[in-house]
């Protein structure tokens, strides 16, 4: 699934009519009604977009050949749409779906504005099964209030023609440090840049290094700790990426595309499901594109993970079928075949670990040199701190994107304007 947004603004959800909530949730007979095998019965709304949808759709049809008293109503939404029906249909309690597909990074949002309102997994869910990042996204107040779904392991996808040209060995780049002396190589040999890096209004990279040391916004309490030893120092690697003059500044999306499909810059920071992204975008790159790692910083022994997208699966429990909606969804996350099909046919990555032991996901892929990136994935997947995104992460980014532009491009000094975004999300966060 191509993300081009990494977060949605909530505000508009907050101007619409209750109305609009109605009619959509839970409105078949109950799920105890002691119909079909196990007693499950009952019609599930589902709420859900494109692709994601497009596959809980299929695996309904495997799911019925179990549980054939179980009827599935499934509504198509757009991200923003499932957004601000949501928000409006908690607070009032009414047309709620049985199931609803969020984002990672805002279902603790969620969980944190409507405590109560969603079903408790966690003691349906072995948590050495999935990624831990996935688990964090979905725990608020202690307890697994939503089912892991797909994710975003994040590595470096490089050129390798771009890296013969510069005499440039992927191998030998192993700290940050390493891969700013190649970029000035790249720059210097080819006069392409070396990494695809967004001047402002985007702090992905920025982001990306400070998982990598194990920090974030906020600590494990919700406490915010943007003026960090780990986040100055992961601000300050940014500002010196650029001031080498080695980043493409991509200000959109389809300006990143562009400099991809005409050879100007050499590597690109992303999650795993921008293989596909880069498949659609340049096919007449077969064969020139791998993957390796994100670098670590030098004062690192080990590097963490970074994540970017991937979502999740939640039952509000205003649900009239939550036993059956319940079940669904733990067939759907935990089915080997389910995750691999939803791979296979919609690019879902799943956070599953058994699944990721699937032959599929073992195998090299051809437009990657047949490289076997996806097991590299599952490994980086596996190191990916747990991140506590709060309900505060919406105003966090915005925050955060702001103080990237005002480093690289002002040459505003990190500490002094990070301790400047701690006073202030203190001051807008209360704490």
């Amino acid at each position: 699934m191509k993300k081009k947004l990494l977060s949605i603004l909530m505000a508009a959800a907050m101007t619409l009519s209750l109305a609009a909530c109605t009619g959509n949730g839970g409105g078949g007979e109950s799920s105890d009604s002691g119909s079909g095998e196990g007693g499950l019965s009952g019609e599930v709304t589902v709420w859900s977009w494109d692709v994601a949808l497009a596959h809980l759709e299929a695996q309904a049809e495997r799911f019925q050949e179990k549980y054939p008293d179980v009827d599935f109503n499934f509504e198509e939404m757009s991200v923003t749409q499932v957004y601000q029906k949501m928000t409006t249909c908690l607070q009032s309690g009414i047309g709620l779906p049985d199931i609803v597909s969020l984002e990672g990074e805002q279902m603790q949002k969620f969980g944190e504005k409507f405590p109560g309102q969603f079903e408790d997994f966690t003691d349906m869910i072995s948590k050495e099964d999935f990624f831990p990042i996935k688990l964090a996204e979905c725990t608020s107040d202690g307890k697994i209030i939503a089912y892991p779904w797909d994710s975003g392991p994040c590595g470096m996808f490089y050129r390798t023609d771009l890296f013969e040209d510069a005499g440039i060995k992927a191998e030998d780049i192993v700290t940050w440090d390493d891969f700013i002396e190649a970029g000035k190589v790249m720059k210097e040999k080819t006069g392409v840049d070396m990494l695809c890096m967004a001047e402002s209004r985007n702090d992905q990279i920025y982001r990306f290094m400070l998982m990598e040391l194990g920090g974030f916004y906020f600590d494990e309490n919700g406490k915010t700790q943007v003026n960090s030893p780990e986040s100055i120092q992961a601000m300050e690697m940014c500002k010196r990426l650029y001031e080498e003059k080695i980043t493409f500044n991509n200000s959109s999306w389809d300006d990143m595309m562009a400099g991809m499909s005409s050879d100007k810059f050499a590597c690109l920071a992303e999650a795993v499901w921008m293989v596909g992204s880069i498949k659609d975008g340049v096919p007449d790159q077969e064969g020139k594109w791998r993957v390796m790692p994100l670098p670590k910083f030098a004062d690192q022994e080990e590097a963490m993970g970074a994540s970017n997208g991937g979502s999740v699966l939640a039952v509000p429990t205003a649900s009239e079928n939550a036993e059956a909606a319940k079940e669904f969804v733990k067939f759907c996350m935990e089915d080997v075949d389910a995750n691999v099909e939803g791979f296979q046919n919609y690019g879902l990555y799943p956070s599953y670990l058994p699944a990721l032991e699937s032959d599929v996901f073992k195998e090299g892929d051809a437009f990657f040199g047949n490289q076997q990136i996806f097991d590299l994935f599952t490994e980086i997947g596996k190191t990916v701190p747990q991140i506590n995104y709060t309900s505060n992460f919406a105003e966090a980014l915005e925050m955060s994107k702001n103080c990237v532009a005002q480093i690289i491009l002002e040459g505003a000094d990190p500490t002094e304007v990070l301790n400047a975004e701690q006073k202030e999300m203190e001051s807008k966060f209360g704490q």
